[in-house]
């Protein structure tokens, strides 16, 4: 496999495997902001079991290797997530989807503006197509009134574009323990604002899933293949949790699915089919001469 056949195919396991995300999230009682400390928490805990297992008496050299970059991605990373609860908590849930589908256009920015790295035309042209999907699907529960939420699900979108472009450059480095370490600076986080860890029965089942498989498992996935995409790629191809988490919902725990987020849905999942394959066209290996 080439390096983007390998990190097309690890970024979208992991969008495949984050799609409970949101039912999961849905299916808990909880305060957000205690949802958000256990979910770091197990997350640190379960990706450090991997990179034990995987790395065994080396891990230490693993996490050094990371660097001072890699500290600034960790930080990124945990901050991320306490981001998100935030806006979540202080504006709608479609307002926050809208504005995290700007991330792809930030990454393309920063990888521009501070590696010099051109942007795949393909790219450039899926990016207001996946966006218009996105707003297709959530239009109908738009808030339009601008307040702090919206501000954090900015900062949100803007630093997991950052992130995904430190990981891109540090390429030479696996940066997978930069998820465990942030899990360990959210939970800290939130744990040193004197946030509850009481949980409401029948929540700690989905944390559980949530916390020990799905999150470590989409992360994992989504940062290893972030090293041999282009930020911009990888990011775009995170909107397809968009498209296909609300079907899962509607299955699940019968949230209505309406024809708008379908419709929307559908666009985004047709425009990432076609960039990527587009995307393989490009970088396939050449044959050798007969």
């Amino acid at each position: 496999m080439t390096d983007h056949q390998k990190g097309l195919l690890l970024v979208s396991l992991g969008v495949v495997v984050i799609i409970p995300d949101a039912t999961l999230i849905r299916l808990i009682d909880a305060p957000s902001l205690t949802t958000a400390m256990w979910r770091t928490g197990l997350t640190s805990l379960s990706i450090f079991a991997y990179l034990g297992f995987r790395y065994g008496t080396r891990l230490p050299d693993a996490i050094r290797a990371i660097g001072r970059w890699g500290v600034v991605s960790s930080a990124l990373s945990g901050m991320g997530t306490i981001l998100f609860v935030l806006a979540v908590d202080n504006t709608s849930v479609a307002n926050v989807v809208l504005i995290l589908a700007l991330t792809p256009l930030w990454a393309a920015m920063i990888t521009r503006l501070a590696r010099g790295t051109p942007i795949p035309r393909r790219t450039i042209a899926a990016m207001p197509f996946a966006f218009v999907g996105v707003a297709i699907a959530v239009g109908g529960s738009l808030d339009g009134a601008l307040n702090a939420g919206d501000g954090y699900a900015l900062w949100a979108s803007f630093g997991l574009a950052l992130n995904m472009t430190i990981i891109r450059a540090r390429s030479h480095v696996d940066m997978v323990p930069t998820t465990g370490i942030g899990g360990v600076m959210g939970f800290v986080t939130l744990a040193a604002i004197g946030t509850s860890t009481e949980l409401t029965p029948g929540d700690l089942p989905p944390l559980l899933v949530l916390g020990l498989v799905v999150m470590p498992g989409a992360m994992g996935l989504m940062t290893a293949g972030g090293r041999h995409l282009a930020s911009s790629e990888t990011t775009l191809l995170i909107l397809g949790e968009t498209a296909l988490s609300p079907v899962l919902a509607a299955i699940a725990v019968d949230e209505p699915l309406g024809a708008a987020a379908l419709t929307g849905g559908a666009l985004v999942l047709i425009t990432l089919f076609l960039h990527g394959w587009l995307g393989l066209r490009e970088n396939a290996p050449a044959k050798m001469p007969a």
